[in-house]
């Protein structure tokens, strides 16, 4: 009696791994949870993107209305201390961090200045005088060119990744390259602090001071 039950045994097994695979319950989560990942990636990603390009506007029309300052001769205390630029009273005119100037989530601490104008009083020197080595040397104070002169200011803001799920493992300890894992000119170490990864922030506004 036993021999018949022996044999019946591994066709018991076979019609258990048969309704098994013929069962579609619970396919739709897994799938979900095989895809979830990247799709949530993919989403950060797009929600970082969009929110650095509407930084980076915010950011333009701010140094656009500084520039519009300096123009007409609101700042023409000379040296200029480069915190007048970002004063919250707006003293010498609009100012960064004024009322009417960036949102309360930039940390205008972070923002860093600079102010120059070209060796030869031509549009055409501009190449030898825009440069980005004012962001890891910063001044305290300012001079404002003369009235009449060409004046090229430059305004650098360290973003921080708001979205931390971007950020992985790599040759930085626990930070990320940067966003995508590519090599990329816009993302990298905090110039300021040292840490963490950001977005640069740039902005260049170049005008000739109105005469007085």
């Amino acid at each position: 009696m036993e021999a018949p039950l022996e044999k019946a045994r591994p066709a018991a097994r076979r019609g258990l791994l048969a309704r098994f695979a013929k069962d579609r319950r619970g396919v739709a989560a897994l799938e979900f949870g095989m895809i979830s990942i990247p799709f949530l990636g993919l989403l950060c990603a797009i929600f970082e993107t969009a929110f650095v390009y509407y930084n980076h506007v915010l950011f333009d029309n701010a140094v656009a209305n500084v520039a519009r300052q300096i123009l007409v001769g609101q700042y023409s205390t000379n040296p200029q201390a480069a915190s007048d630029f970002k004063s919250a009273t707006g003293a010498n005119g609009h100012s960064l961090c004024g009322a009417n100037g960036l949102p309360s989530y930039f940390n205008c601490n972070n923002v860093i200045l600079n102010i120059s104008t070209p060796s030869a009083d031509t549009f055409s020197s501009l190449s030898g005088t825009i440069s980005n080595s004012f962001i890891n040397n910063p001044s305290t104070n300012i001079t404002v060119p003369a009235a009449g002169a060409i004046v090229v200011l430059q305004a650098y803001y360290p973003m921080p990744i708001y979205l931390s799920v971007l950020l992985a493992s790599g040759a930085n300890g626990n930070r990320a390259a940067n966003l995508y894992s590519q090599s990329s000119s816009t993302v990298r170490t905090n110039p300021v602090s040292g840490a963490g990864m950001v977005h640069d922030i740039y902005s260049v506004m170049v005008f000739r001071n109105e005469p007085q």
